[in-house]
């Protein structure tokens, strides 16, 4: 796109009106001399904001009907070569996953966008509007969990983007999922306990965290455990002393190994196990097989971008490998 400050903040002026409804998909626009009264722009800075909108695939025009706001009900065939990652690199495990899709992508001629978010939901929104709007219509989102605007995702997809997101929040049908098999992880730890003096099992998750993923291995604890402690903790806050419920004879099962890392300190010979195999935590962990997830990740969008209006959401879930460093 040719850089214009007009022509920006009237393109991004109109998809964020898109966006929160005021133009719904089907739509017809105001032509380019109602747009330009109504944005107070030329006719010919509104032309160029249509043009491109229409290349990102957000607007379509028919000729001697008007621009239309596009309908994508599958996925968008157009490429650009691209594809921008949302996430955080707030941890080793997130740092581990960039390296990843930045692996895939380099081996697939492709070029990585990527922004940072934070893990908040005002710039995961923030950074798929600016993206999509500027004609980017792959996105691979690691969410945060926090409120996650699902709604304005689901109006993205039907603007054009392809979509998929990586752990903790499994979409509905608006995009694809690339996940752990957290039941089976829960069981491989478990079998190991088993075998190393299983007792008093306690399941420590987030506090303050709102994500499937926690869900679902609480959920898988819970199906081998259904007496077993639920004890819920801060993400960020540091601990003082070990929380009440945990004793000298407790198994403890954490919903990640961040977690795990938090709680190590202040234990004993207590078995500590849990999910992400993170190096050099000393923890009895399943391990993400990050590399082939990364992969499945890419493959989504490309399929996405094959089967165009065919496309139907996915769900993929691999099974992790239990290490003991």
């Amino acid at each position: 796109m040719i850089p214009n400050n007009k022509t920006d903040s009237i393109r991004t002026k109109i998809f964020k009106a898109i966006l929160c409804g005021d133009f719904v998909p089907g739509d017809k626009l105001p032509t380019e001399r109602d747009m330009a009264v109504r944005a107070e722009a030329s006719r010919v800075t509104v032309r160029r904001a249509y043009e491109q909108l229409e290349a990102a695939g957000i607007l379509h025009r028919e000729q001697g009907r008007g621009t239309f706001v596009a309908t994508h009900s599958g996925g968008n065939p157009v490429s650009g070569g691209q594809i921008a990652l949302l996430t955080s690199i707030g941890d080793p495990f997130a740092l581990e996953f960039i390296r990843a899709v930045e692996k895939e992508l380099t081996a697939a001629d492709l070029l990585l966008i990527l922004r940072l978010t934070d893990e908040t939901p005002e710039k995961e929104e923030e950074a798929a509007i600016d993206l999509v709007g500027k004609g980017v219509t792959n996105l691979i989102i690691w969410p945060s969990g926090h409120a996650f605007p699902k709604t304005t995702f689901e109006r993205l997809r039907v603007l054009g983007a392809n979509l998929v997101f990586f752990d903790r929040m499994v979409p509905d049908s608006y995009a694809d999922y690339v996940g752990l098999d957290n039941d089976d992880a829960m069981a491989r730890l478990f079998t190991y306990a088993a075998q190393h003096g299983l007792k008093n099992p306690v399941f420590v998750t987030h506090s303050d965290l709102t994500a499937d993923s926690d869900k679902l291995r609480e959920q898988a604890f819970r199906k081998r455990c259904p007496e077993g402690r639920i004890i819920a903790l801060p993400r960020e806050n540091r601990l003082a002393r070990l929380p009440a419920g945990i004793t000298p004879q407790s198994t403890i099962f954490c919903v990640n190994d961040a977690m795990a890392v938090k709680l190590q300190p202040f234990l004993g010979k207590q078995l500590l196990l849990g999910i992400d195999g993170l190096p050099g935590t000393r923890v009895v962990s399943c391990k993400q097989p990050m590399a082939a997830m990364a992969r499945a990740a890419v493959a989504a969008l490309l399929r996405q971008q094959k089967l165009g209006a065919k496309w139907k959401a996915a769900r993929k879930f691999f099974q992790g490998e239990l290490i003991n460093e």
